[in-house]
């Protein structure tokens, strides 16, 4: 999927003035902010007679309200810095602007630009009708690809597994959180790879739109997309792995870095049963998963007595709605028990407590002699390489009822 799509647009020539600078030998290019239609930012100073003035006008990053989510897009008004010509950045997720989520969605670069432009048209006419589209720039893209995990626990093993994993140019960056990874340099202007579990950063992102959405119309349109029970079963467990590729690295590759120069590569070789965001991202993981076939970690098949103690243990309050907090908390000490052992679970609780989980639990059919080894057995069993979990079935990156987004819809 393309995740996100980061393009520069400049101006038109002859809305560019060439100005000299002092102590420069190159001289600087801008265009009149003030003709853009765009908020400014400048700085306040009050000069003769009291009267207020704005100096270094500027516009600022700004998030463009969209269908669904903003596309984040800024003016650079000078040719000062890495840009040669005055011209508008935009940032955003095409799958997001196309249909509400990006769970899943299209690999196309084509319709990702015109999805992107055309908000930006129709927001600031002024602006668009001074750019240079066909000169437009790709900055960088986002490639994702998912593999699906069974089980929360085995989830959080894997991403802990990842980051310890480094292979030749691609290294672990240290900077890893409980369910994500991340390699390469932050600031790198090659390329970028992050791994993360899609689930919880859908949720997070679901509690912030129904937020928004009570004063945002379209957070609140995001917020009732990502509420379909059916897109919230299929981001379970999946362990999401984005690799992002600037322009050098695509140059260097000798892949054109200009959009419609892009767009038509990538339809060459979509015409040769090819996907270029799939072999971008093959490329950029190959390092990874070349090194996955030596690092092991342990199987934890809780599922089957999660399961048993739900079934055995499972309440219902006087509307026969169901409770599983008790089976939950017998599964914690379970889990204990695997961790840390007999007598590390039992200090770390109250006594009564700690032997009525145990009894408990043995009534779901498990013995206590073998509660009392488990923490050892887990130790010696149950190793297996991490490849076979980081498994990308690039043909299964959608469901079955997956519709390809129209631009004229968005």
């Amino acid at each position: 999927m393309l995740d996100k799509l980061h393009l520069f647009v400049p101006f038109k020539t002859e809305h560019i003035e060439l100005l000299g600078v002092d102590g420069r030998d190159d001289p600087v290019h801008v265009v009149d902010l003030s003709t853009l239609g765009v908020p400014l930012q400048g700085q306040i100073s009050i000069g003769e007679g009291g009267k207020l003035e704005a100096d270094y006008l500027r516009h600022a990053w700004e998030s463009l309200s969209t269908g669904f989510t903003p596309l984040a897009f800024k003016v650079f008004h000078q040719s000062l810095g890495k840009r040669l010509m005055p011209g508008v950045e935009l940032k955003a997720s095409p799958a997001k602007l196309l249909q509400g989520h990006n769970v899943f969605g299209p690999t196309c670069i084509d319709s990702g630009a015109q999805v992107m432009l055309k908000w930006l048209a129709g927001s600031y006419p002024q602006l668009f009708a001074k750019l240079d589209v066909s000169a437009t720039q790709v900055y960088a893209l986002d490639c994702t690809y998912s593999s699906r995990l069974p089980d929360e626990r085995t989830a959080l093993q894997v991403i802990q597994a990842l980051t310890n994993v480094s292979n030749g140019h691609t290294k672990s960056r240290g900077d890893n959180y409980q369910t994500s990874a991340y390699w390469g340099a932050k600031e790198s202007r090659l390329k970028r790879l992050k791994a993360y579990l899609k689930h919880t950063e859908y949720q997070a992102q679901l509690d912030e739109l129904k937020r928004a959405g009570r004063s945002d119309l379209s957070a609140a349109r995001s917020a009732r997309v990502m509420s379909d029970p059916r897109l919230q079963e299929w981001v379970r467990y999946l362990l999401r792995m984005e690799a992002t590729v600037m322009h050098r690295w695509l140059e260097r590759r000798g892949i054109p870095s200009r959009l419609v120069d892009l767009i038509a590569h990538q339809q060459q070789l979509a015409k040769d049963g090819r996907c270029l965001i799939q072999e971008c991202w093959q490329a950029v993981t190959a390092d990874l998963f070349a090194a996955f076939e030596g690092i092991q970690m342990r199987v934890i098949d809780d599922e089957k007595v999660l399961a048993a103690l739900t079934d055995r243990h499972m309440k219902y309050d006087r509307k026969g709605k169901p409770n599983d907090s008790h089976a939950r908390n017998l599964f914690r000490t379970y889990r204990s028990l695997k961790d840390y052992g007999w007598e590390e679970t039992m200090a770390s609780m109250a006594r009564r407590t700690f032997y009525k989980h145990i009894n408990d639990i043995c009534e779901a059919g498990l013995s206590k002699a073998a509660l009392q080894k488990l923490h050892e057995h887990d130790r010696s069993n149950n190793v297996v390489p991490l490849l076979r979990f980081v498994q990308v079935d690039f043909s299964a990156q959608r469901p079955d009822w997956y519709v390809e987004p129209s631009v004229e819809a968005a």
